[in-house]
């Protein structure tokens, strides 16, 4: 239970700090790109305004996923982690093709204007500095709001690096013979930038998709508990069960049925599910674990067949 309340301080540190970091890019950004003219200096200040109200939501899914169940959530509400994930995913995808409209309208316009100054100096802190927060994040918390968030950061990393390139690239065309072309750069990278955006986004929506449809977790999770019950079952003298597990936020589902002898006891059950529970402590996840003994062969075929 204590690491579990400082994991929590630690995810809710994070969010807050991830926040108030996203505030600050997003004034700056949007004051800057108006008075600039940059279409792509405006599209990060607006991709990091939104990213206040994703962590804003992030904030509160943490805070009701891990308060425990309840007379009406007798499973708690772990479900509310994807369902945020999934809707930060759907909010960065509608950014990004907004964003690929208006940069495709300029280009076909003629161009917009060739940004040096103070842009290039917001192009440098926003490439080093989000992946400044996306490693203290990482390194704050291990949770998936956490990392969701994290990732966000990283890509506006990236973008920023792209966006530095592209302004430099831009100011060498504008003093050279192909000066016409100065004026696409920016309305381009926007357009290359919410292309490349949108590969995060998808994953999380994937995420929140495979959590709610209670899919199987991944496989690194997956190998873990069936390594952790194959030792078990040898060491209690068992055959190797059926396992079915799902995972949903931080909580992990297991259920194992081992089909055995009939004189089994409710004792034996408790000291299998004890090691099991014992043997998932360091996955970092809260593991709700079912072990059920029956000698009836046909109890571990799926539901619907039964």
């Amino acid at each position: 239970m204590p690491a579990q309340a400082d994991e929590a301080r630690n995810e809710r540190r994070a969010l807050t700090a991830s926040m108030v970091g996203a505030g600050v890019f997003a004034a700056i950004g949007i004051v800057l790109g108006i008075v600039s003219g940059s279409q792509v200096i405006l599209f990060d200040g607006a991709f990091s305004l939104l990213g206040v109200g994703l962590a804003w939501m992030a904030l509160l899914a943490s805070r009701a996923g891990r308060s425990g169940p309840t007379p009406g959530y007798p499973y708690g509400r772990e479900g509310v982690v994807p369902l945020v994930i999934g809707i930060e995913g759907v909010a960065l995808l509608a950014t990004c093709a907004y964003a690929a409209f208006e940069a495709l309208s300029t280009i076909l316009s003629g161009g917009g204007e060739v940004v040096g100054g103070w842009g290039l100096v917001y192009a440098a802190i926003s490439f080093v500095a989000p992946l400044g927060m996306a490693a203290w994040l990482t390194r704050t918390s291990s949770s998936e709001l956490v990392d969701a968030e994290a990732t966000q950061w990283r890509a506006g990393g990236a973008f920023g690096a792209g966006m530095l390139a592209a302004f430099v690239g831009a100011q060498l065309l504008a003093d050279s013979s192909r000066s016409d072309l100065a004026g696409y750069v920016d309305p381009g990278l926007v357009l290359v930038a919410a292309c490349v955006f949108v590969v995060p986004p998808l994953r999380m929506v994937r995420t929140m998709l495979r959590e709610l449809l209670e899919a199987a977790p991944d496989d690194a999770v997956q190998e873990r508990v069936q390594s952790a019950i194959e030792a078990v079952s040898v060491a209690h003298g068992l055959d190797s069960p059926t396992v079915r597990m799902t995972k949903v936020g931080t909580k992990l589902y297991v259920d194992a049925e081992y089909v055995t002898e009939p004189d089994r006891t409710v004792g034996e059950t408790d000291d299998v599910r004890r090691s099991v529970a014992r043997a998932l402590t360091d996955l970092g996840l809260d593991a709700w674990l079912t072990v059920e003994f029956s000698a009836d062969p046909s109890w571990d075929d799926p539901p619907a067949v039964r």
